[in-house]
């Protein structure tokens, strides 16, 4: 069985503001700060491919 490719790290740049929160938030979620953007992201994807569905209708 094959293991899939390993994920790139990709460097981004946070506010320090919204970093600290990110960290307030991926421990209430018992998340890593990694794993918290991740889900964050992909339903932020998931909602906009909603909304691009409903519009093109």
């Amino acid at each position: 069985m094959e293991k899939p490719p390993p994920l790139k790290p990709t460097p981004v740049r946070i506010p320090d503001e919204l970093r600290l929160w990110l960290k307030h938030q991926c421990i209430d979620n018992r998340r890593s700060l990694n794993s918290e953007i991740v889900v964050r992201l992909e339903e932020s994807r998931r909602l906009q491919q909603q909304k691009e569905a409903t519009h093109s209708n």
